[in-house]
């Protein structure tokens, strides 16, 4: 293999940002991929002429990001296109109602209004409240931390909110999912509409901190509407390879590298299981996680003590099954017919079963009813699926990534392969309270376990789909580890990027992008 300037270690799409990147900046440009199929944790597979999004679906947070700004129209002419939900997500519940939230303002707060006309005027006030506060802090999200950038930002932030003001935010982004919707919304069903998107990543109703994410997301989605990248988010992957290519960089998949070479304190090259070796002259990018760094990829011996010990500790959240349905018709839902056109159903149905499913996650004990994360994407994408017919993309939160017990008593705990299929019955069946003709219409299924995620992605260790938890200790500037936040490891030349890297899991590209710049 001949030499190259820079080597990406998995086709995520943070190593393919920062690739393309590079390869604009002239820099010759390889990525190497273990699996056939390149994307890491957000890849498409057909079958039946059927299309599903294997893991992440939601663009949202790419479209909003500096690079898709930047390149919006080349990704265009290179066969992406976003396509976006008026009827962004919605939550079901056990007496046959929801709750919908529409793009149109109004007609969300009317929805609301008929159920508690307090929660709907909460809601306004949270909007409010986003309004004077998301366009100072977001910002960060975009941004190194620690770094001279991020710094003058809070100044930014000082200068506008004051002390006093800046104490306000940051006890409201530190609070639970819980707290949060507790201190804003008084109906059941309304929290149970907010705190579902903490659980996205790993921010279960009583995590402090939880509640960045569900004010984002809840507000974002709404005004935004919910969008998925038209026939798969396998699109927008190859998009993004024609721009490497074009510029004359080379995606390689089925080359899995089986370990960096290190000369001096160096990264110099990477070898693969076949045998062969890779040179690279300036930088070797990882789209990892720290712990395949110290397991996997390098000799522990070649790293300074305290980031082994640091990357030994590690943590990854509970795990995500994913099941994806293909029917011969939408599904109906005992909340109404309107509900077969939401992008997103989350189905707790309240807060108190996210909590019970966590703690059960977290002990080891298949839960008795996870989170169902439904998403309907042929109701916008009808290229998807043959005429007439539907998919249907549930991700099931939060599962444990070794189950000793189960908590009903009705499956044998052994591995995921020898549990996949009962405990995929439970998921329908609680699916089949909510929509009841789901069996009557579904002609096949493909299930992915915790362990199926693994297998398929090193990065999504027990089946964690966010690669890492994004608790207080591993999120922002000790992400993934204390001292290396900033893509960089102890090795020369040797740099980290993807979701166990700030600012952590969701389709951002913003740690490809941030490398990438700083590089070239």
């Amino acid at each position: 293999m001949e030499n190259v300037d820079a080597i990406v270690i998995g086709s995520g799409h943070n190593g393919l940002i920062s690739a393309f990147l590079l390869a604009e900046k002239g820099w010759r440009v390889l990525v190497l991929e273990k699996s056939e199929t390149p994307g890491g944790a957000s890849k498409s597979s057909t079958s039946n002429g059927f299309t599903h999004d294997l893991y992440a679906m939601n663009i949202g947070l790419f479209l909003g990001s500096d690079f898709y700004e930047e390149y919006k129209e080349e990704l265009s002419e290179n066969g992406f296109e976003p396509v976006v939900s008026d009827h962004p997500y919605a939550s079901v519940f056990p007496d046959g109602t929801g709750i919908g939230v529409h793009q149109d303002r109004e007609k969300t707060y009317q929805i609301l209004s008929a159920l508690s006309q307090e929660d709907a005027d909460s809601w306004s006030r949270l909007n409010d409240y986003f309004d004077k506060t998301a366009p100072h802090f977001m910002p960060l999200m975009k941004m190194e931390l620690p770094s001279f950038e991020a710094g003058k930002q809070f100044f930014k932030m000082y200068r506008h909110f004051k002390i006093s003001g800046l104490l306000q935010l940051g006890s409201q982004l530190l609070q639970s999912p819980r707290e949060f919707v507790d201190r804003w919304f008084t109906d059941k069903k309304v929290k149970s509409l907010i705190v579902p998107w903490g659980f996205h990543l790993d921010f279960a109703p009583d995590v402090s901190n939880g509640a960045v994410f569900p004010f984002l997301e809840s507000v974002l989605n709404q005004r935004n509407g919910m969008a998925f990248s038209k026939g798969g988010i396998q699109q927008l992957i190859n998009s993004l390879i024609k721009g490497i290519e074009k510029r004359g960089g080379v995606v390689r998949t089925g080359a899995e590298v089986d370990e960096i070479l290190v000369e001096n304190g160096k990264a110099v090259g990477v070898k693969l299981t076949s045998g062969e070796i890779a040179y690279a002259k300036k930088s070797i990018i990882g789209n990892i996680t720290p712990t395949q760094l110290i397991s996997r990829l390098l000799d522990p011996e070649t790293l300074h003590s305290s980031f082994v010990e640091k990357a030994e500790n590690y943590q990854y959240g509970p795990g995500t099954m994913m099941i994806h349905l293909e029917l011969d018709a939408p599904l109906k839902w005992t909340a109404g017919q309107e509900y077969s056109e939401f992008a997103y159903i989350h189905i707790g149905p309240y807060v108190e079963d996210l909590s019970r499913t966590y703690t059960q996650s977290l002990n080891g004990t298949l839960p008795d009813s996870p989170l169902l994360v439904v998403g309907q994407p042929t109701t916008i994408d009808s290229s998807r699926s043959p005429k007439g017919k539907h998919t249907i993309w549930i991700q099931v939160r939060a599962l444990p990534a070794e189950a000793v017990r189960d908590s009903l008593n009705e499956i044998e705990p052994g591995s995921w392969s020898e549990m996949k299929e009962a405990y995929t019955e439970r998921v329908i069946d609680k699916l089949a309270h909510y929509a009841p003709n789901v069996r009557e219409v579904l002609s096949n299924k493909v299930v992915l376990s915790p362990s199926d995620l693994e297998e398929d992605n090193p990065n999504l260790v027990g089946g964690d789909s966010v690669s890492g938890s994004h608790h207080l200790h591993q999120n922002y500037a000790f992400r993934p580890v204390a001292g290396y936040s900033n893509y960089h490891t102890p090795i020369k030349n040797l740099y980290m990027v993807g979701a166990a890297t700030w600012p952590g899991g969701g389709l951002n590209g913003t740690s490809g992008y941030l490398l990438a710049n700083k590089l070239g």
